[in-house]
């Protein structure tokens, strides 16, 4: 046999495709989902973060932090408004209509409802990719498996957790997963499971979540904040300074106080107990009516905490997290420079297009597979266009001018009908 076509060979599964993955929500001892609690408002990072992986701390600052909700809004946002595209090559590399066709017949049972005869939870087209896309966002790496039904025909794209696999390495460089899940051991060692990694390194099969870096940035910013909050509360708003008279209180002491010096000292802790309990009841409207044995000032009233240049400490958390968030300050909405908006915007949208690629990528893995247990012998290529941050009517002149080159292209020869 030639290289070429040892290298051309296709190997399918000898055994039968069955489901064996676990999603992130199913718990074999118990199908009924609680509900969350919602409090994720009340989560402080400074206490949690020392008790908890980052995997865990993700979970909640995706919900519950500015910088990282807005990123991962942005980015799905962004990425989500690439279309994607679907080719298919046959066996001499050149574009086949007729595996386009089925590779679109395929995706579409998988993201289109046929049966209603009961609630189907069934993503869409959209759903998959958002799902996947924050997949990657939250853990670096999508994994799903492809699940067929007793005819070979593909009925789910099952999203894993990477964060339940293990890997086990038997062969120098070769990896090979198995899911964790109440104690017990998946192996997913099978043909139809596969996984994509997002700017990964490759020294390890374990992904972290492009996030992981900004934890302590929000950690060092949520400190701070919390500390203002303490000075502001001290030093921030007008407090009243009560200056009780301790020569007052001996004169108008009965006389066996005066008498006694233990007596006058309980006689003036009484006195000043007595104050400060009718003071912490005094709200900002009520009159504060005393005798002529206190003295009662207003300090704090000439803004004192002017001189706190807490700016440039925020700024530089601010600069730090969205340098860890791998995102621009125009694209959250804290870029002070019109300059350089543009191109802060142009460079998301390539951050943006690697994780359309990363998404796309194991999509390609999965159709190539269905359409090969279908009978078609060459492969399918998924990919989604390019992120594009401007209007479509915007677009219509160069969309014009790359029509011409097209054609002008075509009858040169240089391109074919598919293509």
């Amino acid at each position: 046999m030639a290289i070429a076509d040892q290298l051309a060979q296709i190997i399918l599964p000898k055994r039968k495709l069955t489901s064996k993955s676990l999603t992130p929500t199913y718990n074999p001892r118990n199908d009924k989902l609680t509900a969350p609690l919602y409090r994720e408002h009340t989560t402080d990072l400074v206490n949690s973060r020392t008790g908890s992986d980052s995997r865990t701390l993700l979970n909640d600052l995706v919900n519950h932090d500015p910088d990282i909700s807005a990123a991962v809004h942005a980015y799905l946002t962004i990425a989500g408004s690439a279309d994607i595209v679907v080719q298919a090559y046959n066996d001499a590399g050149d574009i086949d209509p007729e595996g386009i066709t089925l590779a679109h017949k395929i995706l579409s049972n998988l993201t289109t409802t046929n049966d209603y005869s009961a609630f189907s939870s069934k993503p869409s087209l959209h759903s998959l990719t958002t799902d996947l896309k924050y997949m990657a966002l939250l853990r670096g790496m999508v994994s799903a498996e492809l699940v067929f039904d007793k005819k070979y025909a593909p009925t789910e794209f099952r999203v894993v957790d990477p964060s339940s696999l293990e890997w086990q390495e038997k062969k120098a460089g070769v990896y090979t997963p198995v899911q964790k899940s109440q104690n017990e051991e998946i192996d997913l060692n099978i043909p139809s499971f596969f996984v994509s990694r997002f700017h990964q390194n490759p020294t390890s099969p374990y992904s972290y979540s492009p996030f992981v870096s900004a934890i302590n940035t929000v950690v060092a910013r949520q400190d701070i904040i919390n500390e203002l909050y303490r000075i502001m509360q001290v030093t921030g708003y007008p407090r009243m300074d009560v200056e009780v008279l301790e020569n007052v209180l001996f004169e108008n002491a009965p006389p066996a106080i005066k008498a006694d010096i233990d007596e006058q000292r309980k006689h003036v802790r009484a006195e000043i107990a007595g104050i400060q309990s009718a003071l912490q009841s005094l709200t900002a409207r009520d009159a504060f009516i005393h005798s002529n044995a206190i003295k009662a000032n207003i300090i704090n009233d000439k803004n004192p905490s002017a001189g706190l240049q807490i700016d440039r400490v925020i700024q530089v958390l601010d600069n730090q997290n969205q340098a860890a968030l791998k995102v621009m300050p125009a694209v959250v909405g804290k870029s002070t420079s019109v300059n350089t908006a543009s191109t802060e915007a142009r460079l998301f949208a390539m951050s943006a297009d690697a994780l359309n690629a990363t998404v796309a990528d194991i999509l390609t893995k999965a159709l190539t597979l269905a359409v090969r247990l279908a009978g078609y012998t060459g492969r399918v290529q998924l990919f989604f266009r390019p992120v594009e941050l401007r209007p479509v009517l915007e677009l219509e002149p160069q969309l014009t001018m790359k029509g011409s080159r097209l054609r002008t292209e075509l009858c040169l020869g240089l391109i074919t009908d598919d293509e």
